[in-house]
């Protein structure tokens, strides 16, 4: 079977999973959330005709639902747009766990803990604003210049700019490295979309 790049087919899931022979690829197609204004993505991660994971993400970014809820919202879409992906493991891994940069060292023992909501006393952060606010939703035109990866790093860390977490605060309760963090706030101020 010929590999074709961002193919839309008219199919339901399964019939689509079947048709793939299996393949590994990045299915998406838009889906409506109940309790959230917008269109949102769906995202189902398919390795050799078996799905690795089914993700759905905000009309800004945030990531909604994962696993089989996402899955059971996704089931009955008949609309899919498919990109043939042999590497799709390791986007998946990249987009859920970036890791972290070869030129930081990994911070000091406990400091990654995803359970602390409080950052440590004496703690302060360090080249933004203690606590970021939002400014304009984060438009899918602002991150076209991106990797996949780096779209789910920014997207994930604008959903938890409120304007009353710190970024200590947002470090703390991210799976992610402190410096991906800070390289991700300074980014999404660059575009204008938080203060």
């Amino acid at each position: 079977m010929a590999t074709t790049m961002d193919k839309v087919y008219y199919l339901d899931l399964q019939t689509l999973l079947d048709n793939l022979q299996g393949q590994s690829a990045i299915l998406s197609t838009t889906v409506s959330v109940p309790s959230v204004r917008g269109t949102c993505q769906g995202l189902v991660f398919v390795k050799d005709g078996t799905v690795l994971e089914s993700l759905i993400q905000g009309p800004n970014g945030a990531l909604l639902a994962s696993g089989a809820r996402a899955y059971a919202l996704l089931s009955s879409r008949d609309q899919w747009q498919v990109r043939i992906q042999p590497d799709v493991e390791q986007i998946l891994r990249t987009m859920i766990q970036p890791a972290l940069p070869e030129s930081e060292p990994r911070p000091g023992p406990g400091s990654r803990s995803p359970q602390a909501a409080l950052p440590p006393a004496g703690s302060a952060s360090f080249s933004l604003s203690p606590v970021p606010r939002p400014l304009r939703p984060l438009d899918a035109q602002l991150l076209a210049g991106f990797s996949m990866r780096q779209r789910f790093v920014l997207r994930l860390v604008f959903t938890m700019v409120n304007g009353e977490r710190s970024v200590e605060q947002i470090k703390a309760q991210l799976n992610l490295s402190p410096a991906v963090v800070e390289e991700a706030l300074t980014t999404l101020r660059t575009l204008g979309v938080i203060s």
